[in-house]
């Protein structure tokens, strides 16, 4: 891990130079397309920026009009740091160059290949003045590291970006891009709702199933997906579990803890506590498979022998192209080659991932910076749509997505699964629950997790003794009672 982020960690208050930027700007190739997210960072302490400990208080802060403000580009490249994993950015520059006719060129800044290497590598880059970065894209998951102070990022009031115009925006959105300090500093084009998808031809042999109300009914709340992954058990004899992952479990579940991790430099193990359980007496019941990783090729071949009935999977998995989890658990040669899978919300609202935009101090292109993040996140309604529509994306603006369709290929009758993750990404709630230690804790978690369901921990105690153990290791300054 770079030294330099380290010692921000220690000190929580550095002050980056201002001068890390040149005029000529790198361009990274086009990446794959595989979705807008990279599975959650790895666990090392100085990844995350301790300058908070509260989470996010933009509920309670006054919006303030934004003043005019005069912006000029000191050089012609706008460069926007993204790493090679992400494949939207590539169609975002392509389009914008291509509608604008700005004279600016705008090229990719190379960060690494995982979302965990533009997390780690953003500081040196901003410190380097052989490196141009204008704009700096940040997945949900570590974006606080980048916005929850000044350390890093400058408010986006300072590019005239109010956050009192995303009034089509979905509320959870600007409580991520919010600082604990309640200063607006990161805005996102996409929003990114999840939802459960299951095999009908399954549900309707094992369940006796044949519709999308029907099996909501059977997962509509956690003690019910338990019922229903005990039902699935003994009709299939113990060959088919309700669900294929932990992992995908958990992304729900953790979007619906009532507290942050750290509350007042103090681990809050809140109800995540109870999430051992229910991943436990899944495990057990073999309501869930758990063989491989969410984004394995041995998961998707479980799904597609029949071994679990469905997974949990966010708008950036769901478009149903191969490279999407939908998409990859489809993609096998199996019954009458025709899609088999079914949409339903699941057992609670929730969000897992997304790219936000934010813009470091070192931004010399601050002109065509605000243009850039105002036409994707603002002003170009008619641009969202075809986006939408092209790529299966679920943009971050209410209207546009009430009035978007998709028929998605890997779901049962070209089946739009908009509708049915719309209603929840209303109803996420991030407000204050979020802090720069999430992207590390959350591993930390999931791994005890993991590690107890598997029979590595004897009890639900050691398990968590574990999991505060890691915690107290990666982040000496907390307090993990």
């Amino acid at each position: 891990m770079k030294k330099r982020i380290l010692a921000a960690v220690v000190a929580a208050a550095s002050v980056l130079s201002l001068a890390g930027c040149n005029k000529e700007g790198t361009s990274s190739g086009a990446t794959n397309n595989s979705g807008n997210s990279t599975p959650a960072a790895s666990n090392n302490s100085s990844a995350a920026n301790n300058s908070s400990a509260a989470g996010n208080s933009s509920a309670t802060s006054t919006p303030t009009s934004t003043p005019a403000v005069e912006l000029t580009d000191e050089d012609d490249t706008l460069s926007i740091g993204v790493w090679g994993g992400n494949g939207d950015i590539a169609h975002l520059i392509d389009t914008f160059v291509e509608k604008t006719g700005t004279t600016v060129k705008v090229v990719q800044q190379a960060t690494g290949e995982k979302g965990q290497d533009a997390r780690d590598n953003y500081p040196d880059m901003f410190d380097d003045s052989a490196v141009d970065v204008d704009i700096i894209i940040c997945d949900a998951d570590w974006v606080r590291n980048y916005v929850e102070d000044d350390t890093y990022c400058i408010p986006l009031s300072d590019l005239g970006i109010s956050k009192d115009e995303y009034t089509d925006a979905f509320p959870y959105t600007l409580d991520v891009g919010t600082g604990n300090d309640g200063v607006f500093r990161g805005a996102t084009f996409q929003a990114t709702p999840g939802c459960w998808f299951y095999d009908a031809n399954l549900a309707k042999q094992y369940l006796n199933v044949e519709s999308a109300d029907a099996m909501q009914e059977k997962v509509k709340d956690w003690d019910t997906f338990k019922e229903t992954a005990k039902t699935l058990n003994e009709a299939s004899d113990g060959a088919c579990a309700l669900t294929a992952t932990v992992h995908g479990l958990w992304q729900v579940y953790q979007c619906n803890r009532t507290k942050p991790w750290v509350v007042d430099g103090k681990l809050e193990i809140d109800t995540a506590a109870d999430f051992y359980d229910i991943a436990k007496e899944l495990h057990d019941n073999k309501g869930v498979t758990d063989e491989t990783g969410i984004f394995e090729k041995t998961n998707y071949q479980s799904m597609q022998a029949g071994k679990a009935m469905g997974e949990f999977a966010p708008t950036w998995g769901l478009t149903g192209v191969v490279g999407s989890i939908l998409g990859d658990a489809a993609s096998a040669d199996r019954m009458d080659d025709k899609a088999v899978y079914t949409a339903v919300a699941g057992p609670q609202s929730w969000y897992w991932g997304g790219s936000y935009f934010a813009v470091p101090k070192c931004c010399n292109t601050k002109k065509t910076a605000a243009e850039f993040i105002r036409f994707y996140t603002l002003n170009d309604k008619d641009g969202m749509a075809e986006y939408t529509k092209k790529f299966g994306d679920f943009m971050n603006n209410k209207k546009v997505m009430d009035a978007a369709t998709y028929a998605n290929p890997s779901l049962v009758g070209g089946q739009n699964h908009f509708k049915v993750i719309a209603d929840s990404a209303s109803k996420i709630d991030m407000n204050g629950k979020l802090t720069t230690y999430d992207s590390v804790i959350k591993d930390d978690f999931i791994d005890s997790v993991n590690k107890y369901v598997r029979g590595e921990y004897a009890t639900k105690d050691d398990a968590i003794k574990a999991f505060k153990d890691k915690v107290r290791a990666d982040f000496s300054a907390l307090t993990v009672e």
